[in-house]
C-alpha cells in the first residue's frame, strides 16, 4: 500500500457563505446537495467546539477582540474555514478509538495554532465516505482582523502544514504531502461544459444498451422455457442460459462502473477553478483510482499549476474510460446469443414431433410420401 497522508487545508469564507457552511456542517433540516451523506450515520458526528450560530458568534468575537480604528469592511474575511482529514486507507485500517484520538489531536492543534478564543466550530463528520472535520476560526491577532496575519504568503501555509504533520500526522504514521514543485507548460483542457456534454452522451448510450440488455434477458427467458420441453436439450439449455445471464450481468456491472467513474470525474472537474473545493471533491471520490491519482498529482493544491496537473490526470483517465466504453460496446455488438437460441428451438421442436410418433418425410402410417 502506498503512502498515507495527513491533510489540513484552509480557505477564506465571506458573507453569505458563512451561513451556508453552517447549514452543511450542522446537517440542518432540508435537502443537502452532497449525495454521499449517510443519514443513518449522522448520529456518529461530533461537535467539538459548541456553537449556536456561526454569524453571530463570529461577530461577537470581532466585537470583543478587534481594536482597529477603521470599521470592518463588509467584504472582509471574517472566518477562515478549514478541513482536516487523512488518506482514505488510514480510516479503513484504524479502529474507532484511533480515529477519535486523531481528531482530538487535530482539534488541540487548531486551538493552539489559531487561538482557542478565535475558534468558532470544529465538527467531525463520520457520515460521509471518508471521515473528516470542518473547522472555522476568526482571523484575529493583536487586535487585527486579517487573513494575512496568519498566512502572509504561501510559505506560511506550508510551514503551518509542516507543524500539523509534526504534531499530529507523524503520531499516526502518516506522511506529509509532497511540497509543491515547478509546474509544467500550460495546456488547453476541455471545459466543464464539454465534459458534461460528453457524459450526457455516454449516459444516453448506456440507457439504450440497458434496454437492449433487458430485451435480450426477456428473450432468453422465453428460450429457457422452450428448451425445457426437450429432455435431451434441457441440461445444455440450462447451462447455456446460465452462461448468458452471467455474461449479461458482467456487461451491466462494467457499464455501471464506467458510468460512475465518468460522473465522478465530471463532478470533480466542475470545481477545478476553486482549488480547495477541487481538492475536497477529489478526496470524496478517492476510491475512484483516477480521482486518487489526480489527488496525488495536485500535491498541495496551492497554485493553478497544481490544479492543472490534477486536471491532466482526470482528462487522461476520462479518455481511457471512453475507450473502455467503446471496447465494451464492440464486444456486445459482436456477441449475439440468438443464433444459438434459435438452433436449440429447432432441436426442441424436432424432439417433440419424434416423441409424438411423427417423422418428417412420412405419412401417418409410416409410409414414405
Amino acid at each position: 500500500m502506498g503512502k498515507q497522508y495527513a491533510i489540513l487545508r484552509v480557505q477564506k469564507c465571506k458573507g453569505a457563505a458563512i451561513g451556508a457552511m453552517q447549514y452543511h456542517n450542522d446537517r440542518e433540516p432540508g435537502k443537502h446537495a452532497n449525495p454521499d451523506i449517510d443519514q443513518t450515520r449522522t448520529r456518529l458526528n461530533r461537535e467539538m467546539r459548541p456553537h449556536v450560530d456561526y454569524e453571530r458568534e463570529v461577530q461577537a468575537r470581532i466585537d470583543d477582540g478587534y481594536s482597529g480604528e477603521r470599521k470592518v469592511r463588509k467584504d472582509a474575511v471574517k472566518l477562515v474555514e478549514g478541513i482536516v482529514t487523512a488518506s482514505p486507507e488510514f480510516f479503513v485500517r484504524a479502529d474507532d478509538d484511533k480515529v477519535r484520538k486523531f481528531f482530538d489531536d487535530a482539534y488541540r492543534f487548531c486551538c493552539d495554532e489559531f487561538g482557542e478564543s478565535n475558534m468558532v466550530h470544529f465538527t467531525v463528520h463520520m457520515d460521509e465516505e471518508t471521515p473528516h472535520a470542518h473547522f472555522g476560526f476568526v482571523p484575529l491577532r493583536d487586535g487585527k482582523l486579517s487573513w494575512k496575519e496568519f498566512f502572509p504568503n504561501k510559505m506560511a501555509l506550508g510551514k503551518m502544514q509542516d507543524r500539523f504533520y509534526g504534531r499530529v500526522g507523524a503520531l499516526y504514521g502518516l506522511s506529509r504531502g509532497e511540497k509543491r514543485g515547478d509546474g509544467e507548460p500550460a495546456k488547453r483542457h476541455k471545459s466543464v461544459a464539454e465534459y458534461k456534454a460528453e457524459n450526457l452522451r455516454i449516459q444516453a448510450e448506456l440507457d439504450e444498451k440497458t434496454e437492449q440488455l433487458e430485451s435480450v434477458t426477456a428473450e432468453l427467458a422465453v428460450a429457457k422455457d422452450a428448451l425445457k420441453t426437450a429432455q435431451d436439450a434441457a441440461k445444455r439449455a440450462k447451462d447455456q442460459v446460465t452462461e448468458y445471464e452471467t455474461k449479461l450481468d458482467g456487461y451491466a456491472a462494467r457499464f455501471k462502473k464506467i458510468k460512475t467513474d465518468l460522473a465522478q470525474i465530471a463532478e470533480a472537474l466542475s470545481w477545478r477553478n476553486l482549488l480547495k473545493r477541487f481538492r475536497d471533491k477529489l478526496i470524496e471520490f478517492s476510491k475512484n483510482p483516477i480521482c486518487w491519482n489526480a489527488l496525488e498529482a495536485g500535491r498541495d493544491f496551492e497554485s493553478e499549476k497544481d490544479g492543472k496537473r490534477a486536471e491532466r490526470v482526470l482528462e487522461k483517465g476520462a479518455r481511457e474510460k471512453l475507450k473502455e466504453m467503446s471496447q465494451l460496446e464492440k464486444e456486445m455488438d459482436e456477441w449475439s446469443p440468438f443464433d444459438d437460441v434459435d438452433g436449440d428451438r429447432a432441436v426442441s421442436k424436432r424432439l417433440e414431433l419424434e416423441r409424438s410418433g411423427f417423422t418428417p418425410g412420412r405419412n401417418h402410417d409410416g409410409q414414405a410420401l
